[in-house]
């Protein structure tokens, strides 16, 4: 079991650098980043500039990207490419926009769309991760509630605080079936959240994400994105 650098904490903050208030040109990081959507739908062919160079990526709902080696500002901004209709000149449309850590060598950009603004705007969460130290067979569980987590995979226990997050690793397996539980903290107690049985794969990276509901009976929202690696990028340790 291992517990990660609460550095994702302070950037999943109210202040997370969704919309930093100004540039700072001369920070220059180099990460590789993922993407993943929460909301129910695909985000298409958004565009970000590395070294001068316009790319296009889409934003998935269901599943992590294949990440992306970004050398650049920190501030990194998406767009959209429209037509001017007066010059018929391109120009940029910004969607979205977040602040980069210095100190990682990688992080998931959590896309939401803005429901405040009218446009095509999106939130954008940065949460740094080590694929070296989420290995083929592994669940990374984070914990964005507002209750502290105790639980179970397969045979390991863990109990996880608000605002944290840790990463289970598993006795070498093929496939097999697991049980799943998680239980919330309520008062001195412990209620049951959550049980299920999972099917194992050791060819799978699995991340969770617990979230608050607006559920009066349960209000935790399990999340499950599963990472297929191929058998390669095992033999590398990525």
């Amino acid at each position: 079991m291992k517990f990660l650098n609460a550095t994702f904490l302070f950037l999943f903050s109210g202040i997370c650098y969704s919309l930093p208030s100004q540039t700072h040109k001369e920070d220059i990081v180099q990460v590789d980043f993922t993407t993943l959507n929460w909301e129910p739908s695909v985000i298409q062919d958004l565009k970000f500039e590395i070294d001068g160079e316009v790319r296009t990526l889409s934003v998935y709902n269901r599943g992590l990207s294949i990440p992306e080696n970004y050398s650049g500002p920190a501030d990194l901004k998406f767009f959209r490419e429209v037509s001017n209709p007066q010059t018929g000149e391109m120009v940029r449309v910004p969607v979205a926009q977040t602040r980069l850590p210095d100190n990682v060598d990688e992080v998931l950009l959590i896309f939401q769309k803005n429901a405040k603004s009218q446009r095509e705007s999106y939130r954008v969460f940065p949460i740094p991760r080590n694929r070296d130290q989420f290995p083929p067979g592994s669940y990374q569980i984070i914990n964005f509630s507002d209750f502290n987590i105790s639980g179970k995979i397969g045979k390991e226990m863990f109990s996880l605080a608000k605002r944290d997050s840790v990463i289970i690793e598993l006795p070498a397996q093929q496939a097999a079936t697991i049980e799943v539980k998680f239980a919330r903290e309520e008062g001195e107690g412990w209620k049951l959240a959550y049980s299920s049985l999972w099917g194992h794969k050791a060819d799978n990276r699995v991340n969770i994400f617990m979230l608050s509901s607006e559920d009066p009976i349960n209000p935790i929202e399990i999340r499950r994105y599963k990472e297929f690696i191929p058998r390669e990028q095992q033999k590398n340790g990525r």
